[in-house]
């Protein structure tokens, strides 16, 4: 079955947008919002003793989730999923690959995506190979070919509706201060967030 969050979570994005074109006409600032969505087993139920007692959620699943909704920010998008919602959806959605990181608490890396909604169908052959550069992108980038992959940032900036330019920002800066990084032979490509 089909993650109905991934669902939700475009239609939250699109009305946070119609409500800041609402808003931005009356001179207010926009507000922002990140998304983080992940599939896992959790224990959910009325939970704690007699001095806090609470229908809550529970386990490494929500955990990671949590993590995911931090890194909307660092990585400019406005959903980050977690690789299980990415591979169940990735046949419906447009889902792009961020990076694999090393969340706040965690030693492993896990790869992170992105989900985005196209507004024009006639553009989709545009987006998926932009998809493959990207792809590339993230290749190159893992084989610590630095230049190679700081040239496909650079021709992927303004791709897909501009959805990713942030994204794209925060790449050349990540280049950046890998080139400089003294890397382990076995490094696999995964990244350690400083951030929650």
């Amino acid at each position: 079955a089909l993650p109905i969050s991934v669902r939700t979570g475009l239609a939250m994005m699109g009305s946070l947008d119609a409500f800041n074109k609402e808003i931005s006409a009356e001179g207010v600032p926009p507000f922002g919002m990140g998304l983080g969505i992940n599939t896992d087993t959790v224990v959910v139920g009325n939970m704690g003793s007699s001095q806090r007692f609470d229908y809550t959620c529970l386990g490494d699943g929500v955990n990671l989730a949590s993590r995911l909704e931090g890194q909307s920010k660092p990585y400019g998008v406005k959903i980050v999923l977690g690789p299980k919602t990415a591979a169940q959806v990735e046949d419906e959605y447009f889902v792009l690959e961020l990076d694999k990181i090393a969340v706040k608490g965690k030693k492993e890396g896990v790869n992170i995506y992105t989900v985005l909604a196209s507004t024009d169908v006639g553009g989709m052959a545009e987006w998926l190979l932009a998809k493959e550069q990207h792809n590339q992108m993230l290749t190159h980038y893992r084989n610590r070919d630095w230049n190679l992959a700081e040239n496909f940032v650079k021709e992927l900036q303004g791709e897909f509706d501009g959805n990713m330019d942030h994204y794209y920002e925060v790449w050349l800066e990540r280049i950046t201060e890998m080139r400089e990084k003294t890397l382990p032979d076995n490094w696999d490509g995964t990244y350690v967030a400083t951030s929650k």
